[in-house]
């Protein structure tokens, strides 16, 4: 299982990816928020991983977050994440930079909470 650590790294890599795609069209808008999720994802599995709780794939780590007390305030931004990178994997929606903004939204209420709870920051 990853460590903490590697789960920030990912995260901050993942963001960074984001950051780096133009965002002249809706298909490099489509992938940042897949990466956007993909980065909440980890930052949520580093702070699980501090909890020594590792989850086995989506529907685990949902069911965590939902249930878990501590964390189960960034459910609703999570979810949403999670639905604007599915769809713009599979329905290709073509984004706009309105949608790319909702979701640096919602990981950023999902950093801010799990900082509160203490974790750490990116390396």
């Amino acid at each position: 299982m990853p460590e903490q650590r590697q789960h920030l790294l990912r995260a901050k890599q993942n963001e960074a990816l984001a950051e780096s795609l133009r965002k002249d069209n809706g298909c490099n808008i489509d992938w940042a928020i897949v990466m956007l999720f993909y980065s909440a994802l980890h930052y949520v599995d580093a702070y699980l991983a501090g909890k020594q709780a590792h989850p086995v794939d989506h529907k685990h780590r949902d069911d965590e977050i939902e249930r878990n007390g501590a964390i189960s305030d960034i459910f609703g931004d999570y979810r949403r994440l999670k639905d604007l990178s599915r769809a713009a994997r599979y329905e290709i929606p073509e984004y706009t930079i309105d949608k790319l903004n909702l979701a640096k939204s919602k990981l950023g209420n999902i950093k801010k909470h799990l900082g509160k709870l203490g974790l750490p920051q990116p390396i």
